[in-house]
Formats: structure tokens, sequence, C-alpha cells
């Protein structure tokens, strides 16, 4: 397999980075952190798995386009350069509570702040890890969904 040199590795770095990055803020670990494939992120690792662990941190690519609208023949290698828009997100279990009615607001406020933490982890391994020149996209928080709570960043970077 041949596989692609323009973008793999970017998506290879910023995934380590990611899960380092979680571990060194010091942040609870996901039972994933890795790469995932495809369009819709599917939350399979968002529950509570060994050692008490809960959640999941992903990095996936979006989409790939040219860096310039227009077509300009390369003579040397017929391409152009490209972009690419990765997402970078964390999500964890949320709060749900119990028979005894719903989460506390102690609850709700550890995981808003857990949360936030997650987002500041993530956008530190877009803006250190890489080293290549990238837009910042948006956080994009999502759930309450099927027991998961998270979000991701977009960011869109230039072919290496």
């Amino acid at each position: 397999m041949r596989e692609d040199a323009r973008f793999w590795p970017l998506l290879t770095d910023l995934a380590s980075c990611l899960c380092a990055e979680i571990t060194a803020s010091q942040l609870p670990e996901p039972c994933f952190c890795g790469i995932l494939p495809g369009g819709i992120i599917a939350l399979d690792y968002c529950e509570e798995c060994d050692g008490g662990k809960c959640g999941m941190a992903w990095v996936r690519l979006t989409n790939i386009a040219e860096l310039r609208s227009e077509f300009v023949p390369d003579s040397s290698t017929c391409t152009q350069p490209l972009r690419a828009t990765v997402e970078v997100g964390i999500a964890r279990c949320a709060p749900t509570g119990d028979e005894n009615g719903p989460p506390t607001m102690a609850e709700q406020l550890d995981t808003a702040r857990l949360l936030l933490a997650d987002q500041a982890a993530a956008l530190r391994a877009i803006r250190c890890c890489t080293g290549r020149i990238f837009t910042l996209g948006m956080w994009t928080p999502m759930g309450p969904q099927g027991g998961c709570v998270g979000g991701a960043w977009t960011a869109t970077f230039e072919e290496a």
C-alpha cells in the first residue's frame, strides 16, 4: 500500500500530541485516544471502561481541498497544493443522575470544568505539535447525547 505522504503524518502527529497533552495536563485518561475514520464520529468508546476510565479523544480528517481555487499546472509534479481540515475532539461520560433525580449541580459544574480543560488540551495539541501552517476553526460542543458530552476543534492545515 502506498500511503498518503501529505496528511497521514499530520493525523498521526496530532493524535500522538493529543494523547500526550491529555496526560501532561493531568486530565482523566480516556478509553480511546487516536485516529478515527469517517464523516461522523460514533461515540463507541464514550462509556466506562477498564480502570474506571471514561470517554474518548480523537483526530479525524473532515475534508481535503485545493489550496488555490484555480488550477495552474505544475510541469514537474502535475499537482496543486492541498489543504486538509481536521477535527480534534474529546468526549466524556455525561453526568446522568440516578433514582434520586437528575445530576447534581456539583456534577454538572465538574463536567463543565473538565470539558473546558479538554478544549484547552486539544487546542495546545493543534497549536504546538505539527509545525505546519494552519487556520484554526471553531470549538463546537456536542451532547449531552447517549451518555456523552464533549466537543471538537477544527483546524485547516496546508500541505507540508
